[in-house]
């Protein structure tokens, strides 16, 4: 089977050209002894099988990073047939180092060239086949985004071969480098692997050394030891340094002659919305009218007039009286519970998929997929870099937060992309605190919605505050040096709405295939719970804090133990509750707050446990236990001693 290998620059479309390419199942796989996950996916060509290998982005393959580490292990470990390296058009000369480098290496290589529909807009030409003939390599232009050129890049997969590219080391390296590729003379290794050996053997960085020289087997090879050493004496400058700079004079001299720049006279709409996004005030404005949007968009018309449409009209009014009649006929009264009851699977499970939450997701994943495809989020990140230095964070993570919207777990995961523990462990912690995902916020609107706009603003007013004050705390008791933030600010476009179609049925349908068995076992629990008298007796445990610091229902202890199995499952139950009268507005506030800052799903719970160890996961744990406890029965004081109404 023939291997190709993706490899490009952080966010240059690499992952999008890899979901292109592939058309059978894909598998994701952490490496081992890191968090860095890498793609796996087939495609067929000319009736053979080509495994596709998706890499993280990296920017040189020498230094010790997570991400350059595992890149540089899979190139050698697996012994690819091709690299296709994934490049931005709008910022070539960046790529062009790194293809400096694979040039190098002398590894059969494919250059692709994306997102040229937004260099084209910034003026930017890349004269291919000039590019062609220089590299002396395959050169495919793209629109990955759209789909275009995709088809080039799999015609070009049995066309591909090395760069033609004599080595620009000083002569003194160059000697190093084929003196060491011929001390590996009896490995069966192709020729492009021992150069990339010998070549990472004499980095600076010791430990990228230390791993190139015991693969290739020099280790303890004296000749070896003795040309590293004479090599890296030679220069006064470090190998890494001199290779870079080599690299990226050869860069240069190929964007010189291979790229046109035609300056743009005029500027766009959508260009100078995109400026504006990036200045404070405006930047701000804009994120505000975006909330405020979502609100109505999501608050309003999806948990409002949808959910009121499906829950009273379509299951209220069509389905349920159908089923009832079927279900009377079932002799078993057990049985006619278990399905129609108070805590049946049909008032437990599928009304509050169907009728309350996908409605509501369904509108969410549009509308998110609409503002992640128009390229706001890079703008976002940078807007919010200074306020999120002040929580311990950067703008970088932006991203977990927004993800978190859509999914804690899959946003917990993506804390990954920043770049200390201390940044990741406050990133967690905050994300387990005070965002709701999806499904869970689909429900608080639709509860939120039948209250009042002041108990909408309440709620999230609360619990923004405590989610800043925490972040800050947590700041003050891990000081350490603030990270760099590098962001790639793409210009605004607007949306391809198929492309947003896609995604929105394919996330529609995910959260379907994983929540609606949760919410069946969660129906199923409570009801087994109700059926054994177990669920009155933790109603009557929970009554000191819920019934009398809370000044809730003890059935708001159902929400809680629900909420831990599926968030959304917990406000199923909670907005059973509202449903009943047995809440005023104050105590929906109330629950409310408690519930938004409660203990995560059990799912992310484990997940928190694998990134950050049982230690530190159990103290976010009961830190956020105890932050929704505190914070509920403080401000169940405050409204009843101040007589707020909502």
């Amino acid at each position: 089977m023939k291997k190709v290998l993706l490899i490009g620059l952080p966010n240059v479309g690499k992952s999008t050209i890899f979901n292109r390419l592939v058309n059978n199942k894909v598998t994701i796989s952490h490496y081992p002894g890191t968090v860095v996950e890498v793609k796996r996916g087939d495609l067929k060509v000319e009736g053979q099988r080509v495994e596709i290998i998706d890499t993280p982005g990296v920017y040189n393959l020498f230094s010790n990073t997570d991400n350059e580490k595992v890149t540089r292990t899979i190139l050698i470990d697996e012994t690819p047939d091709l690299v296709i390296q994934v490049s931005d058009a709008k910022n070539l000369e960046r790529s062009l180092v790194l293809t400096s480098l694979l040039a190098e290496l002398a590894v059969p290589l494919v250059l692709v060239v994306n997102m040229n529909d937004e260099a084209a807009q910034k003026g930017i030409e890349v004269k291919r086949h000039t590019l062609e003939e220089m590299l002396g390599t395959a050169v495919i232009e793209t629109i990955a985004s759209e789909g275009v050129g995709i088809a080039s890049v799999v015609s070009a997969l049995s066309k591909a071969r090395k760069v033609s590219y004599p080595s620009r080391l000083a002569l003194v390296l160059a000697k190093a480098v084929d003196n060491l590729t011929g001390l590996m003379a009896d490995n069966t290794y192709p020729e492009w692997k021992k150069r990339a050996l010998a070549l990472f053997s004499l980095a600076d960085e010791k430990e990228t050394s230390r791993w190139a020289q015991r693969t290739s087997g020099i280790q303890e090879n004296k000749n070896a030891l003795h040309i590293i050493e004479a090599a890296r004496n030679s220069f006064y400058q470090t190998f890494d340094l001199i290779v870079y700079r080599v690299n990226s004079a050869w860069a240069e001299g190929l964007c010189s002659k291979s790229v046109h720049v035609t300056p743009v006279t005029t500027t766009p709409l959508l260009d100078r919305i995109g400026d504006l996004a990036l200045a404070p005030v405006a930047g701000a404005l804009i994120f505000f009218i975006l909330l405020a949007a979502l609100y109505f968009i999501i608050g309003k018309f999806a948990a409002g007039f949808l959910v009121d449409f499906l829950v009273n009209d379509v299951f209220a009014g069509a389905v349920t009286p159908h089923l009832n009649k079927i279900v009377a006929m079932i002799p078993s009264q057990f049985i006619r519970d278990m399905i129609a009851g108070e805590y049946g699977l049909y008032n437990m499970a599928v009304i509050p998929a169907f009728g309350l939450v996908l409605p509501v997701i369904v509108v969410f994943f549009f509308t998110f997929g609409f503002v992640e495809d128009s390229s706001y989020f890079s703008r976002l990140s940078i807007l919010l870099d200074r306020p999120f230095r002040k929580i311990g964070l950067n703008g970088k993570a932006v991203l977990p937060i927004v993800l978190g919207f859509s999914c804690v777990t899959m946003a917990t995961i993506s804390t990954r992309v920043l770049d200390s523990k201390r940044e990741r462990f406050i990133a967690i912690f905050l994300l387990s605190l005070g965002v709701p995902c999806s499904a869970k916020l689909s429900l608080i609107l639709v509860v939120l919605a039948q209250v009042s706009f002041a108990a909408f603003l309440t709620v999230f007013g609360v619990v923004f505050a405590l989610t800043i004050i925490s972040g800050f705390i947590l700041s003050k008791l891990m000081p350490a040096e603030s990270s760099h933030f590098i962001m790639e600010i793409s210009p605004i476009r607007i949306p391809s709405l198929r492309n947003v179609l896609t995604k929105t049925s394919y996330r529609s349908l995910l959260f379907i295939r994983e929540a609606l068995p949760l919410f069946v076992i969660s129906a199923m629990g409570l009801f087994v719970m109700e059926k054994i008298g177990l669920l009155a007796l933790v109603e009557d445990l929970a009554v000191p804090v819920v019934g009398g610091f809370l000044g809730l229902p003890p059935q708001f202890a159902e929400s809680l133990i629900m909420g831990f199995i599926r968030g959304e499952a917990g406000i199923a139950v909670l907005k059973k509750l509202v449903d009943s009268g047995v809440m005023d507005h104050l105590q929906i506030v109330v629950a409310m707050i408690v519930t938004i800052l409660f203990i995560p799903c059990v799912t992310n719970f484990l997940l928190i446990i694998k990134e950050q160890g049982s230690k530190k996961a159990f103290t976010i744990i009961f830190s956020v236990t105890a932050c929704a406890i505190i914070a509920g029965g403080l401000f169940n004081y405050i409204f009843r001693l101040n007589n707020f109404h909502f």
